[in-house]
């Protein structure tokens, strides 16, 4: 998750992968796609690293995830699959 060949501070490294994460959140257009970074940013909300001074950016990352993956229809069978079901 976190580069290991990257020479800065631990907060840095965290910067670096919120950035990262972020980037493509704003980019994806897709529930789908946030659904998959839901996961990895719950992944990296539960470890115990955690820069105190990021543990706010990560939480809003959580949540603005958890609201775009919701949208995510999950049906494989639903025409909607992956995108906001009108079948709701």
């Amino acid at each position: 998750m976190l580069t290991s060949g990257f020479s800065g501070t631990k907060e840095d490294e965290w910067l670096e992968v919120l950035s990262e994460i972020e980037e493509i959140a704003r980019s994806s257009e897709s529930s789908v796609a946030a659904h998959a970074l839901l996961h990895r940013v719950e992944a990296l909300a539960k470890r115990e690293d955690v820069p105190p001074e990021l543990e706010d950016r990560l939480d809003m990352l959580l949540i603005e995830l958890t609201e775009a993956a919701r949208d995510a229809c999950t049906n494989t069978k639903c025409p909607h699959y992956g995108k906001r079901c009108k079948m709701r």
